[in-house]
């Protein structure tokens, strides 16, 4: 009898060990979402969610949420680490009168990667102001707090301030691939920090019909290539303190000014092109350095780089 006493004290202290190592609410590292989901749903694959909002309190840290067809997913307040991929279907954000993603991760013990991947999905901000459709949403993806986002194959359109604002308070890596950025009433992109550094990179990534294409605009390191700029008022401008932009195979064209450099920014350009613009280069009490294979020309006004590095 004391012998199976023991055994039975020894197994219910396994069993509470095993229990204590699964998370209280059961989440799963892998969710589903779908346009005749329901939220209710513990967001499986056979009985999936009906948005992300829903899918990301039953997914678990760093886990991913996937969408299984076509649909409008809503918007979403993300404070973990996680991967919305909607990339072999179309998943949609439409974010009248709002943000569209607030990414907003708090330093956590038990999120040490604090990472967000967003794959295949398009953000739009398009609203009605009485009987006028118009831009109602605020910013597409905002970053508050995150040590690293990737945005991948994704469209961000139709907003009233930006399609991405970085406005953290600590340091944060943004990366865009294929990514296309259009009609915003501030900006395209605006990258800023009151502490660290933004270090963004920018693959094959489009900006169209904004007042400013790329705003760095605080303590920011940009890397930017294969990038189309046009019909912004502003291409790329820098302002506040301590940036360093620099562009390889870029194209601005049909702006005001291609480049506005402010003091203490430094923009580095090679094997591109800022044509047909009204002004070209404008080094504002700035750095416009060309490195190799530019062509400014045709542009009403070309402006003038600082500085050329000759190719070695």
């Amino acid at each position: 009898m004391r012998q199976n006493t023991f055994s039975a004290l020894i197994l219910g202290s396994a069993v509470a060990v095993m229990l204590s190592a699964v998370p209280a609410s059961a989440q799963a590292t892998r969710t589903f979402v779908s346009g005749v989901g329901n939220d209710a749903d513990p967001c499986s694959r056979t009985a999936p969610c009906r948005t992300f909002a829903g899918a990301i309190v039953k997914t678990f840290i760093n886990g991913e949420i996937n969408c299984l067809d076509p649909g409008g997913y809503g918007t979403v307040n993300i404070t973990k680490s996680i991967t919305i991929d909607c990339i072999n279907t179309l998943g949609s954000d439409l974010s009248s009168g709002t943000t569209g993603i607030i990414v907003n991760i708090p330093v956590s013990v038990n999120d040490p990667t604090r990472s967000v991947r967003l794959r295949g999905i398009t953000i739009n901000g398009t609203g009605a102001s009485g009987a006028v459709g118009t831009r109602t949403g605020i910013d597409g993806i905002r970053i508050l707090q995150a040590n690293s986002v990737f945005v991948e194959q994704s469209v961000i359109a139709e907003f009233s301030q930006q399609g991405i604002e970085v406005a953290a308070t600590n340091n944060v890596n943004l990366v865009l691939n294929d990514v296309t950025i259009r009609n915003t009433n501030v900006a395209g992109v605006t990258l800023a920090t009151t502490a660290g550094q933004v270090v963004a990179s920018f693959n094959n990534v489009r900006i169209n019909g904004t007042p400013i294409g790329l705003s760095a605009a605080n303590r920011v390191r940009a890397s930017i290539r294969n990038v189309m700029l046009a019909h912004n008022t502003t291409g790329i401008q820098t302002s506040g303190v301590d940036n360093i932009v620099n562009a390889d195979e870029m194209m601005i064209s049909f702006a005001t000014t291609g480049v506005l450099a402010s003091a203490g920014s430094t923009v580095r350009i090679s094997n591109s092109v800022i044509t047909q613009n009204s002004t070209g280069l404008n080094a504002n009490g700035g750095s416009i350095v060309s490195m190799a294979g530019n062509s400014v020309t045709g542009n009403t006004a070309d402006g003038a780089f600082t500085a050329t590095v000759p190719k070695i």
